[in-house]
């Protein structure tokens, strides 16, 4: 098995799955809430923090990203 693909599957489906709560809580689009996230570089946030992020409930996960982008308008 590679875990080096495995890892990088967790991490696309965990970057998947906060595009998905953000967008369902903001009443957008996924297109637009993957433009977002990678133009504040939320994306690379959520990527390096995966670790200590993934195992958080939705809604912590949600605030973070609120709190994440707050201070990066």
């Amino acid at each position: 098995m590679n875990t080096n693909r495995t890892y990088n599957d967790d991490l696309a489906y965990f970057v998947a799955f906060c595009i998905e709560i953000y967008k369902n809580a903001n009443d957008m689009n996924g297109a637009d809430v993957s433009r977002l996230f990678n133009e504040t570089k939320l994306t690379e946030f959520l990527v390096d923090n995966f670790e200590s992020i993934h195992t958080q409930s939705p809604q912590w996960i949600l605030e973070e990203i609120n709190e994440y982008l707050s201070s990066h308008k």
